[in-house]
């Protein structure tokens, strides 16, 4: 599959799902939540802020899931991580007994050891691995101390063995560039809570999907109308779904 088709994959998929309507959206300064089926939710593919509510979709209105769920395809990233959290909330639920409860940053311990990793996005998680691999690369839009703009990528990336992408690189439509750009050999892993747990990414030639299951979506809501960003909130658990 040609890695610019990424979006195509995820509107197969939203096309083969059961609709729901919308019961509830939450917006925060740094996560959106979705609740139809169930709670999805995202992180604003946006850095800066404040988050311009005026230009999202009306929470008080009436929406369908798959309705709010296309907008990925919307050339606004705020638009497109709406549409991410309402795909979550009417994807099926994967069984329990094929997750792992793990968070990313461990499975990226755990599988790069003796390697060189990048990771796609400043994870708060990367400051405990520094020294931890061969070499770590972590790539930004907005780059901190240490990181490396995303215009280096093409140069950089191929040498990777393990590469974490975050899962906003699907909202503000990066994902095909970065796919294009990894090592056949590398292992792939899609990271975040705007990560779709879902079996499709594997097309995409993922090996680890790294996402959030809510388990108390009152909870989580109340953290993210006080403004928390994603590390800060409650009521959720970090999983691992790995391909095969």
């Amino acid at each position: 599959m040609r890695h610019e088709n990424f979006i195509q994959v995820l509107m197969d998929t939203i096309d083969n799902l059961t609709d729901h309507p919308i019961r509830n959206i939450t917006y925060g300064a740094h996560i959106v939540a979705v609740e139809s089926r169930k709670t999805g939710l995202a992180t604003w593919a946006w850095n800066r802020h404040p988050v311009p509510m005026e230009a999202l979709p009306d929470p008080g209105k009436q929406y369908s899931g798959k309705e709010l769920a296309r907008l990925i395809t919307d050339d606004s990233p705020l638009k497109a991580s709406l549409g991410m959290a309402a795909l979550g909330s009417i994807l099926p639920d994967i069984p329990p007994a094929h997750l792992t409860d793990l968070n990313a940053g461990d499975l990226i311990l755990e599988l790069g050891k003796n390697k060189t990793v990048a990771v796609i996005g400043h994870f708060p998680f990367v400051e405990k691995m520094k020294e931890k691999f061969n070499e770590l690369m972590v790539f930004e839009k907005t780059p901190q101390a240490g990181d490396l703009e995303e215009n280096r990528i093409p140069e950089k990336l191929p040498s990777a063995d393990l590469v974490a992408i975050t899962a906003t690189a699907i909202s503000n439509k990066s994902l095909g560039n970065i796919l294009a750009h990894c090592a056949g050999t590398a292992v792939k892993l899609l990271v975040g809570p705007s990560t779709p747990l879902c079996t499709s990414m594997f097309e995409l030639g993922f090996d680890y999907i790294a996402g959030t299951v809510v388990e108390d979506a009152d909870l989580l809501r109340q953290g993210i109308v006080n403004g928390y960003a994603f590390k800060q909130v409650r009521g959720i658990k970090h999983v691992i779904l790995k391909s095969g």
